[in-house]
């Protein structure tokens, strides 16, 4: 927060300091944080949602929404965005794999 006369601190809308928060809303920054998690999440988990899509309803929308996510899969997957996800999903699928001794193997339903 900026500072007032007398050494006070002054009052803003937000209780964070924000770099540049005079020049720049908090509006914007907020909007700008959500793009950079959305372009974020669209580039690392195009898998869950061609998933996603592949589970809906059939029509002639969701095959367009379909091949749209196929195809950004195909690109994710060209640019080695995708690897994270992937290695982070053969983790957790030898994870879940795992059983006590004794123990009968997982259902593949699961």
């Amino acid at each position: 927060m900026a500072e007032a006369p007398g050494g006070r601190r002054a009052e803003t809308p937000s209780p964070v300091d924000l770099p540049g928060a005079e020049r720049r809303p908090a509006l914007a920054h907020a909007a700008g944080t959500i793009l950079t998690a959305s372009l974020f999440l669209l580039l690392t988990n195009a898998q869950a949602l061609d998933g996603w899509a592949a589970e809906q309803e059939p029509s002639e929308t969701m095959v367009r929404v379909t091949n749209a996510t196929e195809d950004l899969l195909a690109v994710t997957e060209r640019m080695g965005a995708a690897a994270p996800r992937a290695w982070l999903h053969r983790v957790w699928k030898r994870a879940q794999a795992l059983r006590f001794a004794g123990q009968a193997p997982a259902d593949e339903a699961m």
